[in-house]
């Protein structure tokens, strides 16, 4: 009692001071914000600290009447209008209605004019206010108080409609704050007594209705009172209320017959009176606004009563919609949804299936027609609108209208329209989708006709409206057709334009075919391009064509599909015509270049027929190929962007590629082989190739040309189809792969003309390295490395495609190509090789100079090397002793060069992929070759290039790792009794690293031993690997740049190994348990934490307690405790240790380790003496590990344990045998 009575008397003294600002702030000159301030901190206070006690008693009269004096002064510096004050009037508004809402409400008409007054530029703390004042209405249920204290102030007021409709009470935040505590707090029968409040208003608004609701005659019809008519400011902002209010209501079905009978009396009473007067010589404005009104309630009455659409969609009233002319832009736009709404309405509800020419299907077209004279264009694109009525203008209107039109009723629309209207839609999405298609949409704040348009068209509604899917290639085509028609027409120099106009007017030409044909079997040499196009207009074209990349290609028929394609086509061969004048030109006809060939690729994947236009004749990708060396004469001409046309012509060349191979695939699988259609086509492709592979022959011994690289690029794309094909339908058994099939000999054919020329120019291109490096006096000298680098460079494509044509001798049995003559050539290039790569290698042309100049050759001399590897494979090629260790050793000398550079780039994963090649074809006999080779390298510890030792480590230890996984079972069995020796080569090369993640790979390598059932180790080779594992963590061993994170990793790395050795190993591990004790027991030292000590002599008695015990390494070099997760698996090695298996065996090995329990027991409890601890996450993780360690001692264990303890450790050791026989032995878990 005393706290409250002071808190009484602490709320007094606040609320007196709060009086002696409100007398004073009328005697004295002070400034109206300070003394609002001064009250709201005030206010503040009694707030927080919950001051104002509601009793019924004369205190708190007081202070109730002290609030109401503050509200007066409030609400009187409001009425002078200084903007500044209305911020923090709303704040001290929000304060009171929390602390007396009561005193608040019946000054609440008085807030509403001052909201409604302000030009508050930032609304956040009015909306505050706002949604305030909502939820003490609805939680109070008296929304209906809200509500009519509302009406009464727009009765009132004296504000013009759009200032209204502007205040924060008519923001959308606020609105749709309403409609939630309308649904929620609005129980029925008082959701009757408020509609009867908003109809009383629209009703009884003086003079503006002849009879008031009391009159009951709700059949006939009532007319307006035409001599007195008054402002109607308030209808607006009311309708809006009335609709949010109306839409967010739950009515029971009890109530909904007496909801529909006050419906129809406002239909009755307002709504058909407003829309049926006739206003001819009258106030036309007044008119406008009682017809929005109007026809904006009936929208949402529809919306909310299906009964009431119903009654009210007589003939008369829906030739009051249809016949309605209006000028404003609001009442224009809703009189249009109306008509989409009973549009709507009336097909949903019609039961049978309707003819497009019954009376009411007539009707329900022409309001839509009605509609869709109104949809017109703006006048520039610029035009926005916020999506706000209060904003929409004549201006805007075109947005807005487009808006509803295409955004909510585009069904309706479409399936009720005429077709020329659809047409119009249509057109209207295509032009301004491709005028906005360069736009952000995500940065625009308004709504504009072009956005509209984007974003419809990635919805799923526009992809499954039939009537636009029938016409929309129609019109496109229309489209199109414009952009080309102010081209003129030429019969001779541009038969493509005239085809395509042809196409634009959608005529079928007798001959167009053969037209077509025709403009594709000329030469590309003869095409002399005079066309000169604007810039814009080639602009304007690839927006087409990137529109219809919008499109999934299931939107077409297969008749528009050939349509589209046919025009591609054309457009595509029309671009090689246009004089380019400028490097934006020609940038520009590539990208539309690029555009039409992937629109291709699309088209043919839904292309499957026999009689598409693309597979009608091969002239076609002869042209796509041959324009490539036409575009590639001018990325000379304009040099000044080089990367961005290079790029760009990648792209082109790709998406050629692509096409051609799609193409060429398609002829193989949907005709027969005996087709001569098929033969001819494949025949007339090969003798294309043939004649471009002649042509290079007559001039490799010249500079290289580039053009060339295009060549082989598409002729080891044709070759590749080939060999796919046949290993497909080789397995189908349906293809006989000899020379006498037709298809398979025009693959033979290429195969064999490419890969002759291929080996002139390759042997001729090595000669030239070797003849240069002869030619070279001085070692030192770069000139020939240059010379080389720049020789190799263009090479790359050569190089795949002879690879491809070797892979063609794996698809035969017999020696239909002579393969033993083709292995000489092979040998003869690998011996050329080995003499460039050893030049290389030799001159340290890396280390010299790190560029990728430097690197051409050796890249191109590895992708020569693995295509004679895999070629050697292929025929089963007899190679001796010698050769194959040359190979071996080269392979391994390129691979450390890279790897130790970047083991991550591409030349190392090649080299790697090529190792792996080698080693899993090796037979046993040359397996046992190349695994002592390795075991050489490890036992000399140096290879045959370079004297970096630290580099041929790291190198040995990845070949090593490589070598063994990549070996097979079979091959790990040979290896099984050299593992003693390569044991001891991995322990010698684990001496020498220096840095912690090279002794992680070492572990690495040893677990993989370990866990392989090839391998049968004896005891003396796990001591091998335990002596390994030491030597990784002797107390003196020193890395470089060691992280903390790499020294967990090795804990667990070395936790892993062990635990290894247990589940595998465990039999072989009796002799050298004491060494694989001692591990574990350095590693408890890994988690404990040394605590501060404010001891002056503390490093002295350290370092005694240390004399004559052992210091681990870990102790040495890690400054904080591994986390969590470390000890998660320490504590599993722990757990490890006493798992046993129902055997006998099992059960003796487990007490060989019983003996040595208690040395770990006694190294865990002493981590914790000393001035160090371990902290009790730490301790929790590692319970389960010490507790089966526990499960192992008997009595005489315990004692030794015991024995070797100071009083600390004894009382922690007893401490932990009392935790584990609680939470471990004697609940079941031990």
């Amino acid at each position: 009692m005393k706290y409250i009575d002071n808190k009484r008397k602490l709320g007094c003294d606040v609320f007196a001071e709060l009086n002696l600002i409100i007398q004073n702030s009328e005697s004295n000159s002070e400034n109206s914000q300070n003394i609002l301030i001064k009250l709201t901190e005030s206010l503040e206070k009694i707030l927080n600290e919950n001051l104002y006690q509601a009793k019924n008693d004369d205190i708190t009269r007081q202070h109730g009447e002290i609030l109401k004096k503050i509200i007066s002064y409030a609400i009187s510096i409001s009425n002078l209008g200084f903007g500044d004050n209305y911020p923090i009037i709303f704040k001290l508004f929000n304060i009171l209605i929390q602390i007396e809402y009561t005193i608040v409400q019946e000054h609440i008409e008085s807030l509403w004019r001052i909201i409604l007054m302000s030009r508050v530029e930032s609304i956040d703390i009015c909306i505050e206010l706002l949604k305030r004042i909502l939820e003490v209405y609805a939680k109070s249920c008296k929304m209906d108080l809200y509500i009519k204290s509302f009406l009464s102030v727009l009765s009132n007021i004296q504000i013009d409609a759009h200032i209204i409709m502007r205040s924060p009470l008519f923001c959308t935040v606020i609105l749709d704050e309403f409609s939630s505590k309308v649904t929620s707090n609005v129980p029925t029968s008082q959701a009757i007594e408020i509609i009867n409040l908003f109809t009383s208003k629209l009703f009884c608004l003086p003079g503006f209705f002849e009879q008031s609701i009391t009159i009951n005659k709700s059949n006939k019809k009532r007319k307006l009172d035409e001599n007195n008519i008054i402002d109607t400011k308030i209808l607006e902002p009311m309708i809006l209320l009335m609709g949010k209010f109306l839409k967010a209501l739950k009515i029971s079905a009890s109530f909904k017959d007496e909801t529909e009978k006050i419906f129809q009396t406002i239909f009755d009473r307002f709504i058909y009176p407003i829309l049926s007067c006739d206003y001819t010589n009258k106030d036309e404005l007044l008119h406008e606004n009682l017809s929005y009104v109007a026809l904006s309630l009936h929208h949402a009455l529809v919306d909310i009563s299906t009964t009431y659409w119903k009654n009210t969609a007589t003939s008369n009233f829906m030739d009051i919609l249809f016949n309605a002319t209006l000028r404003n832009p609001k009442s224009i736009l809703f009189l249009n949804k109306v008509r989409l709404q009973h549009v709507y309405q009336s097909t949903s509800f019609m039961k049978y299936q309707y003819n497009m020419n019954d009376d009411s299907i007539i009707i329900l077209r022409k309001l839509v027609d009605s509609v869709l004279l109104t949809l017109k264009e703006p006048e520039s694109p610029d035009i926005t609108w916020t999506g706000k009525l209060v904003d929409l203008n004549n201006e805007n209107f075109a947005v807005a209208n487009f808006m509803i039109i295409l955004g909510d009723w585009l069904d309706v629309v479409s399936n009720m329209c005429h077709e020329h209207h659809l047409a119009l839609i249509i057109r209207l999405i295509i032009n301004w989708s491709i005028a906005y298609s360069s736009i952000d949409l995500h940065h625009l704040k308004e709504i504009s006709i072009g956005t509209l348009c984007l974003q419809h068209l990635k919805s799923a509604e526009f992809f499954e409206l039939k009537p636009l899917r029938d016409n929309f290639v129609r019109v496109y085509l229309e489209e199109i057709f414009k952009c080309f028609k102010q081209i003129k027409i030429s019969n001779e120099s541009n038969k493509e334009l005239d085809i395509i106009l042809v196409i634009g007017q959608q005529l079928e030409g007798p001959n167009m075919l053969k037209n077509v044909i025709s403009c594709f079997n000329e030469s590309i040499g003869t095409i002399n391009p005079v066309t000169c196009f604007s810039l814009t207009s080639i602009n304007k074209i690839i927006k087409y064509f990137n529109f219809l990349h919008l499109f999934p290609m299931e939107y077409f028929t297969k008749q528009e599909i050939n349509d589209l394609s046919l025009l591609t086509l054309l457009v595509d061969k029309w671009l090689s015509l246009i004089k380019i004048e400028s490097c934006d030109e020609f940038l520009e006809i590539l990208k539309c270049s690029i555009l039409c060939r992937s629109l291709i690729c699309k088209f043919i994947s839904y292309m499957n027929r026999k009689d598409d236009i693309l597979k009608k004749d091969v002239s076609f990708i002869i042209w796509w190929i041959s324009s490539i060396n036409m575009y590639q004469t001018y990325i000379v001409d304009y040099n000044n962007n080089n990367e961005t046309i290079q790029n760009l012509f990648e792209k082109f060349i790709q998406i050629t590629c692509q096409v051609f191979t799609l193409i060429i695939r398609q002829v193989l699988i949907i005709f027969q082989d005996n087709d001569e259609f098929k033969i001819d086509y494949l025949n007339r492709t090969v003798d294309y190739f043939k004649n471009l592979i002649d042509s290079i022959g007559e001039s490799f011994s010249k500079e290289k040309d580039s053009s060339n690289d295009v060549i082989w690029r598409f002729t080891s794309e044709f070759l590749k189809i080939g060999i796919e094909s046949a290993e497909s339908r080789k397995q189908l058994k349906t293809l006989q792969l000899n020379s006498d099939n037709p298809v398979w000999r025009s693959f033979i054919t290429l195969q064999s003309v490419s890969e002759k020329q291929l080996i002139r120019i390759l042997s001729h291109i090595l000669d030239k390295s070797i003849q240069e490096i002869q030619n070279s006096n001085n070692s030192d000298d770069l000139k020939w490395k240059e010379k080389l680098s720049i020789e190799f460079k263009y090479y790359n494509n050569e190089l795949k495609t002879y690879k491809i044509c070797l892979q063609y001798y794996r698809l035969f049995k017999n020696s239909e190509l002579e393969a033993i003559t083709e292995a000489s050539n092979v040998i003869s290039l690998l011996s050329k090789f080995f003499k460039i790569t050893t030049s290389m290698l030799h001159a340290s042309l890396l280390e010299m100079d790190d560029t990728f100049d430097n690197k051409v050759v050796l890249k191109q001399c590895i992708t020569l090397l693995s295509i004679v590897i895999e070629f050697i494979f292929i025929i089963n090629y007899e190679f001796d002793k010698d050769v194959l260790l040359k190979i071996f050793r080269f392979v391994c000398d390129l691979m450390k060069i890279f790897y130790n550079e970047d083991p991550n780039s591409e030349l190392s994963k090649e080299l790697d992929a090529m190792f792996n090649s080698i080693i899993s074809k090796l037979s046993n006999e040359k397996y046992d070759i190349i695994a002592n080779d390795i075991l050489n390298k490890l036992e000399n510890s140096s290879f045959s290039v370079g004297n970096n030792t630290n580099d041929n480590i790291i190198f040995l230890i990845n070949l090593i790792n490589t070598f063994l996984c990549k070996s097979n079972y079979e091959q790990l069995r040979k290896l099984e009794k050299k593992l003693p020796n390569l044991l001891c080569g991995i322990g010698g090369i684990a001496e020498l690293i220096n840095k912690v993640k090279h002794g992680i790979q070492i572990l690495r390598i040893l677990k993989f031993l370990i866990c392989h059932r090839a391998f049968s180790f004896q005891s003396m080779d796990i001591g091998l690997v335990l002596s390994t594992v030491i030597s990784l963590i002797l107390p003196k061993r020193q890395y470089e740049l060691s992280e903390e994170q790499e020294f967990k990793e090795l804990f667990e790395e070395i936790c892993y190994l062990l635990c290894d050795i247990l589940m595998h190993r465990r039999e072989q591990l009796y002799h050298t348990i004491p060494t694989f004790i001692f591990i574990i027991q350095t590693m408890f030292h890994c988690f404990k934490k040394t605590q501060k000590s404010f001891r002056a002599n503390f490093k002295e008695v350290q370092q005694k307690e240390h004399q004559g015990r052992y210091i681990s390494w870990w102790e040495e070099h890690l400054n904080n405790p591994l986390p969590i997760e470390s000890a998660k698996i320490f504590s599993r090695l722990l757990t490890t240790i006493s798992y046993s298996k129902k055997s006998n065996k099992s059960n003796f090995n487990n007490k060989a380790f019983v003996k040595h329990i208690p040395s770990l027991l006694s190294e865990y409890i002493y981590i914790q003496t000393k001035n160090n601890i371990l902290e009790a996450n730490i301790r929790d993780t590692l319970k389960n590990g010490t507790y089966s360690l526990l499960d192992l001692c008997g009595q005489f264990e315990r004692d030794m344990i015991m024995v070797n303890l100071d009083v600390v450790g004894k009382n922690l050791f007893k401490n932990l045998w009392i935790d584990y026989n609680k939470e471990w032995k004697y609940v079941g878990r031990g």
